[in-house]
């Protein structure tokens, strides 16, 4: 893909002899537009989302100073600036610097080298500038936290937390703030030219978003599948007297930084807002709607008012089924329940596009909520169909319904041959979260909550594929830690307790003298005539 350039000077002359001076063509330079003042700039930058702009300072009614200026804190670091002037002045040259521009040229001493010069140096930048977004958005991917938190907010999205009280543990457990007092959902479609780096592309969209949004408002990015995205904006009281106006200028601007770094198109519709962001799947539902009715041209969609027109397919009679299937990876129990829904689908005879909300909701659940979902779900749907993105083409409830048969045959083929498998792997997660939270006071309840499963059903899995309980686990890790401080550390017997969480060194001594055979001061003394 070429480098879109975009010249502006308020000399005739001056413009025509840059657009010849070199040979852009060959440099991979496509000039995609001319400006004879500021304005004219600014405006070609807004339409065009070029990679690099020369511009002459003194022009009419905005300099290239301010357009400058004004661009990095639209757009960001790039497009990047060449900044050409009549004659050099310390104030213009400390400005332009100041603004990391890449060059400050004066026009009388301009050759042909040393533009080529400095544009070559805008392109060296520039593939720095993006490779270093391809590079280090993706190792965000996705940490164990951001992981709970998604599937958090999958399951707040379709009314699956199934109490007040779960809803602000899990909250309090995964840090998440709702400190405002009006929330609103964004439901996000991602359109890339380049599919064969999709996961990359993903994975540094979503990176770009929380970077640019976070400069705004606070929000918090969900994943849902490779092509769909959810934003959560939290909002004061006084940003939602305007927040049609707020949000929609701050997503032109993110989308504009996200096309200009990976010529990524996104198609944002937002939900009506909601006190409570316990009731947050209101503002998800008719974020989805709005996006069923979204016309091709229209990039942003804000919701103008609650829309209780054409209530949604109710799932409530099938979570508590869906929400066990999952959880326990019970194949036979997620294809019953699939079915009792694509029955009631044509039963009812609901409208296709409540029927397409319904069977992609499902699709994000299987998606956020199984292990390695992403992959169980590819493989129940052939490439050749369109895969499991199929759902989004969809224009009748009979495809929809058949639709989540598919969904259930393929998992179901999928989980009774690895069932056993991602069993061992859920529990070694749970291994790898207590190791890395050793120093907090774990109990069962909340790690349960965490990884999306009950008491009952985690404490009977962990004893099956650990060989002791939770509670032996977690303890035995705990004193691991202790022998480790002890021998890398100068730490007293008191220190040690209550930086592993114990109530008090009593009861950790207690402990630790049941696990080693011996006390924690006797275990010290024994370190201390090895060493010796």
């Amino acid at each position: 893909m070429a480098t879109k350039l975009i010249i502006a000077d308020d000399e005739p002359l001056v413009l025509v002899g840059l657009q010849s001076m070199l040979s852009w063509n060959e440099l991979g330079i496509e000039i995609v537009a001319v400006a004879r003042n500021g304005k004219q700039l600014e405006e070609a930058i807004a339409k065009e989302k070029p990679d690099l702009v020369i511009t002459d300072i003194k022009m009419p009614i905005k300099n290239g100073l301010t357009v400058l200026k004004e661009s990095s804190k639209t757009y960001g670091r790039i497009p990047l600036f060449i900044l050409l002037t009549s004659y050099e002045e310390f104030s213009f040259v400390k400005e332009a610097l100041t603004l990391q521009a890449v060059d400050y040229l004066v026009k009388l001493e301009l050759t042909e080298q040393s533009l080529r010069t400095s544009v070559t140096k805008a392109l060296g930048i520039l593939e720095e500038l993006k490779a270093e977004r391809r590079h280090t958005f993706p190792l965000l991917e996705r940490s164990a936290m951001q992981s709970f938190r998604d599937k958090f907010f999958v399951r707040l999205f379709n009314g699956l937390i199934d109490s007040r009280q779960s809803f602000e543990t899990q909250k309090h457990e995964l840090q998440i703030s709702f400190d405002e007092r009006w929330y609103a959902v964004c439901y996000v479609q991602i359109h890339s030219k380049q599919e064969e780096a999709e996961v990359n592309l993903y994975y540094s969209t979503v990176g770009m978003l929380k970077e640019t949004l976070g400069r705004y408002l606070t929000t918090y990015i969900t994943s849902l599948d490779l092509h769909h995205l959810a934003i959560t904006f939290c909002l004061t009281d006084e940003q939602v007297q305007h927040y049609r106006t707020i949000i929609r200028q701050v997503l032109e601007k993110t989308l504009q930084v996200i096309y200009n770094y990976f010529s990524v198109q996104l198609a944002c519709c937002v939900g009506h807002t909601v006190q409570d962001p316990y009731h947050l799947n209101e503002s998800f539902l008719s974020a989805r709607q709005l996006m069923a009715c979204r016309s091709d041209e229209r990039t942003i969609l804000v919701a103008e008012r609650r829309n209780n027109e054409g209530s949604s397919f109710n799932l409530d009679p099938f979570k508590a089924r869906l929400t066990s299937a999952f959880e326990e990876l019970d194949a036979a129990r997620l294809a019953k329940v699939l079915e009792d829904i694509a029955m009631e689908l044509e039963q009812q005879n609901i409208h296709s596009l409540q029927a397409v909300e319904t069977a992609s909701n499902i699709l994000y659940m299987a998606i956020t909520l199984l292990p390695d979902g992403q992959n169980l779900v590819q493989s129940a749907f052939p490439d050749e169909g369109g895969g499991y993105r199929q759902i989004y083409s969809f224009a009748t409830t009979a495809q929809c319904s058949a639709y989540l048969r598919q969904l259930a045959a393929g998992l179901t083929e999928q989980l009774q041959s690895r069932r056993q498998d991602y069993r061992a792997k859920v529990v070694a997660n749970i291994q790898q979260y207590i190791k890395e939270h050793v120093t907090r006071k774990l109990n069962l309840g909340e790690v349960a909550l965490m990884f999306g499963f009950s008491q009952n059903y985690l404490s009977s899995l962990f004893s099956r594929y650990s060989g002791c309980s939770f509670v032996e686990y977690t303890t035995n890790a705990k004193i691991a830690a202790a022998k480790e401080m002890m021998a890398n550390g100068d730490y007293k017997v008191y220190e040690i307790a209550d930086k592993l969480g114990f109530e008090s060194s009593f009861y950790f001594s207690k402990v630790f003298k049941k696990v080693e055979g011996v006390s924690p001061r006797q275990y010290l003394q024994h370190l201390e005539r090895k060493r010796s």
